[in-house]
């Protein structure tokens, strides 16, 4: 555990790593997002979301360039993550870290960007 108090995700093919700095909370995934993973990943971010106003970090970084593959399931978890996060309470921006290795990834998480404009970021290892 961390200091966030949230233990990391860790299954078979798939994990999941919160840590906390002064910059951010920052959760690191590897592996492939499928159905095993939507139950673990669902009652994490309500979690995260509540660190995250807790402690008053300015963003939330989810690096996703370890991760092969996400199912839909597990994106709709995100989209709860995101209404929370558009509340004036919550003052924390998102950023996706992505990798062009996988080319899901920009196109997935753009629908995610647009649902809070401004609040979801997308870095992306193409941009210099």
């Amino acid at each position: 555990m961390s200091a966030l108090d949230l233990a990391p995700i860790e299954l078979e093919g798939f994990s999941v790593v919160p840590s906390l700095d002064t910059e951010a909370l920052r959760v690191v995934f590897a592996g492939t997002a499928d159905l095993d993973a939507v139950a673990s990943l669902g009652a994490l971010l309500p979690k995260l979301h509540q660190r995250a106003v807790h402690h008053g970090v300015p963003e939330v970084q989810f690096d996703f360039c370890s991760l092969a593959f996400m199912n839909s399931s597990c994106f709709k978890a995100f989209v709860t993550f995101i209404d929370n996060a558009k509340t004036a309470a919550a003052g924390y921006r998102i950023r996706f870290i992505t990798t062009s290795k996988h080319y899901w990834q920009r196109r997935s998480l753009e629908a995610l960007r647009r649902l809070a404009l401004g609040i979801v970021l997308i870095e992306s290892d193409q941009e210099g």
